[in-house]
């Protein structure tokens, strides 16, 4: 079943089990189908410079019911399979596609206040909904096309280390997400003054360690450093309070990690723009050893990453004398100590860019005088060592300590 593929409006499929398929071509989007009888849904839409020229839906069907098999809760984000950059990230695809459970899209778009039913990104506004926890949605996911089964096995206890400050609604909604998934050990180093919601947060999650840290703020590399040490297991994953993992990532980035020999490895980014209410695809190198070769872009995304313990170690760290920025500065150091670092080309991350952020503030917003001139001497080191001409350990990429004692609380 081939379809044409136009990016000014949805392609909206419908179908049951047995195969009985409906198919709606929307200029302007309508949801007059949601009292009719099926099974799933799809919406089909695409930027126009990654546009398809044709799409077989009935492979995607076959695809997609082998997910939702497994599990009727999974909402699949749908993009095209493009070639990663080979040196740095790239800002590809406005993402507008998805399939789910129709009874569940209907109950969803039912409980959306019905202005923004019809927002210019209707995926954005269904995400920003499922990730306040409401929905019949527990977990989500991104595929591309063409859709590929993917397989996993069972993977030992993971370490996940999460430092949060700010919004307690965010590390909600994270931890709403990673608590059903198994075989995680996961820590959250809370970096302000502990209020009734942060407590009573801990007590929905008893399966989760939460610490408190004193004096703060601490930093978040104060507090990554500090949960990783309260570790044992061999892999950590680091997660930021205000993202959101995809189900899948655990297991895949895992595996692939086994399969590669990979010592430090992140992914794509699904990102999640609350300034012009957009998702859009982040790519990244899959090599990041060969693009650090080439240049000190930006071929990693710290929070999207895991890491060996061993490897972790040997890199000295996260430096913890300031806020942020020295996630820039581990991978810069760690390109001299790591013979494999790099990208899964899957997207298994889904960033939030919000106000009050430490990227969007303005003292430390990227582009910041600040943050240019850090990454500007750490750039220089970078290319003074590799051409023999400075040593790593006289260089502004070694570990620095924090000045501030904090000390952190079991809750």
């Amino acid at each position: 079943m081939k379809l044409p593929i136009d990016y000014n409006y949805y392609n909206v499929i419908l179908w049951k089990r047995n195969s009985v398929v409906r198919h709606y071509a929307m200029f302007y989007l309508s949801l007059d189908f949601l009292n009719e009888d099926f099974d799933y849904v799809m919406f089909l839409k695409f930027d126009i410079r990654y546009s398809l020229k044709v799409l077989d839906y009935k492979d995607t069907i076959i695809a997609l019911e082998s997910i939702f098999s497994e599990d009727e809760s999974i909402f699949v984000i749908i993009t095209n399979r493009i070639d990663p950059p080979p040196y740095s990230v790239r800002a590809d695809e406005f993402i507008y596609s998805f399939g789910c459970n129709f009874d569940s899209f209907r109950k969803l778009v039912c409980d959306l206040r019905l202005h923004n039913l019809f927002a210019d990104n209707f995926l954005f506004e269904l995400l920003d909904f499922i990730f306040e926890g409401h929905s019949d949605f527990k977990k989500v996911i991104v595929r591309q096309f063409p859709i590929k089964s993917t397989m996993t096995r069972s993977h030992d206890l993971l370490d996940v280390v999460i430092p949060h400050r700010g919004q307690i609604d965010y590390l909600n909604s994270v931890l709403f997400f990673l608590t059903p998934l198994k075989n995680l050990k996961v820590r959250v180093g809370i970096d302000q003054r502990m209020t009734d919601d942060t407590l009573a947060l801990g007590k929905l999650n008893p399966n989760v360690s939460f610490y408190n840290f004193n004096p703060n703020p601490a930093g978040p590399y104060v507090i990554r450093n500090e949960l990783i040490d309260k570790g044992t297991n061999s892999t950590i994953f680091f997660q930021d309070s205000d993202d959101i993992p995809c189900a899948d990532r655990f297991d895949l980035l895992t595996n692939f990690m086994s399969c590669t020999g990979s010592q430090l490895c992140g992914s794509h980014e699904l990102r999640l723009d609350y300034y012009n209410r957009s998702v859009r695809a982040f790519r990244y190198p899959t090599d990041v050893n060969e693009a650090l070769k080439k240049e000190p872009g930006h071929p990693l995304l710290h929070p999207t990453s895991a890491i060996t313990r061993e490897a972790f170690y040997l890199c000295q760290k996260l430096s913890e004398d300031r806020t942020f920025g020295n996630d820039t500065k581990f991978l810069l150091y760690s390109y001299f100590i790591l013979q494999s670092i790099k990208n899964i080309d899957e997207f298994l991350y889904i960033r939030r860019r919000h106000p009050d952020s430490l990227t969007t503030s303005p003292g430390t917003m990227i582009g910041s005088p600040l943050r240019e001139e850090l990454l500007y001497k750490w750039k220089y080191d970078f290319e003074q060592i590799k051409a023999g001409i400075l040593k790593l350990e006289d260089s502004s990429l070694v570990y620095e300590k924090s000045a501030l004692s904090a000390k952190s609380y079991k809750i």
